[in-house]
């Protein structure tokens, strides 16, 4: 056994040493991109490990985040805390919380299939529009067979995940939702680990760095060849397959500007729940907002009259609505209209950065 069990073990470790090859494999990224790549990937596995080893029991479920601070997935956002469970599709469940001071609350259920096929396809969503929540902000919501309470989700039988958004406009100030989740009906003492179920969560964990990897690679290349220095609505129902809102306008883009350079967005904002702009790095991830001012949304930003005017520089200057790259020069980019009346497509010009005292 101990044998079969370091079989296992040391199958795990070539298979993480070849998600390298993800990394080692592009040409012409700069340095800057593949060390973050390299530890990208880190970040991935920790997630990855998260979720199928602690998280991994439906008929125990748990929230976790499977993106925050320091390990993201695909465009997070800043404004965002993200929860996750995984849960299984023949069972049913109560979730039961407060919204504290929450601007937008969605639930969706989700096939995740990152770590086969790079798609997370929603199978039912609500957000706390559609939802009973009383007075002080308590709610349940259930989920499974059919229900005549709006606080409901029907669960189709491929359903192994639910996903949760919370949206802030201050999030580091705003008191932040809470809930739990639990299996209704018989619940039984799950069995001690095995060998046949470490081979299981490895080979997911391993499968989901590289099929996340992959994935959020193969839209960069896709935004460096076609979004250049743009903003453009773009296939929606691709980006809502990968686990997107179906609320949400996800505008992705890609900068690249020289040092002498910066970019300049214009854009109307549209009457809606939300929006937000924020900055990536090369493999999707939201640059470090803990510290450093890298995106903006309708409580942080400066608008005149409706009209919004975001200038990003590669270093902080001293103007309204400065974001910056961290000294970057490429990388991915996003804006966001949740519940929008319409969808305005953003002018996005490359200025030289000497002209920019005469705005």
């Amino acid at each position: 056994m101990a044998d079969l069990l370091k079989q296992k073990w040391d199958s795990f470790c070539d298979e993480l040493k070849t998600a390298g090859d993800i990394i080692s494999e592009q040409v012409n990224l700069s340095e800057t991109d593949k060390t973050e790549g390299y530890r990208y990937l880190l970040r991935l596995l920790r997630l990855s490990l998260e979720m199928n080893f602690e998280h991994s029991n439906s008929m125990h479920p748990s929230f976790y985040n499977l993106s925050h601070e320091t390990a993201k997935i695909g465009a997070d956002n800043p404004d965002n805390i993200y929860l996750n469970a995984n849960i299984n599709g023949s069972e049913s469940y109560e979730i039961a919380g407060n919204i504290g001071e929450v601007e937008y609350l969605s639930f969706g259920l989700k096939e995740n299939r990152y770590s086969i096929d790079g798609k997370m396809r929603s199978l039912g969503e609500l957000d706390m529009s559609e939802m009973d929540i009383d007075e002080i902000g308590n709610f349940k919501l259930v989920l499974g067979p059919n229900s005549n309470s709006r606080n409901y989700l029907n669960l189709p039988k491929d359903t192994n995940m639910i996903i949760v958004r919370q949206t802030y406009t201050d999030r580091f100030n705003q008191k932040h939702a809470s809930m739990n989740i639990k299996k209704l009906g018989n619940i039984d003492i799950p069995p001690l680990l095995n060998i046949q179920e470490l081979e299981f969560h490895l080979d997911n964990s391993i499968a989901f760095v590289k099929g996340t990897a992959n994935t959020f690679l193969n839209w960069v290349k896709d935004f460096e060849k076609n979004h250049k220095n743009s903003l453009p609505l773009g296939d929606q129902a691709f980006f809502q397959a990968a686990g997107g809102d179906p609320k949400i306008f996800y505008l992705h883009g890609y900068y690249e500007f020289n040092s002498d350079e910066y970019m300049e967005i214009n854009t109307p904002i549209p009457d809606c729940d939300y929006w937000n702009f924020q900055l990536e790095n090369y493999w999707m991830e939201s640059l470090d907002y803990r510290h450093y001012p890298i995106h903006l949304n309708s409580k942080s930003a400066t608008i005149d009259n409706h009209d919004l005017k975001i200038i990003v520089t590669h270093h902080p200057i001293n103007i309204k609505n400065n974001l910056i790259t961290e000294g970057r020069k490429n990388g991915a980019m996003l804006l966001r209209w949740i519940g929008a009346d319409s969808c305005p497509i953003p002018d996005v010009k490359i200025k030289k950065l000497d002209t920019l005292e005469s705005i």
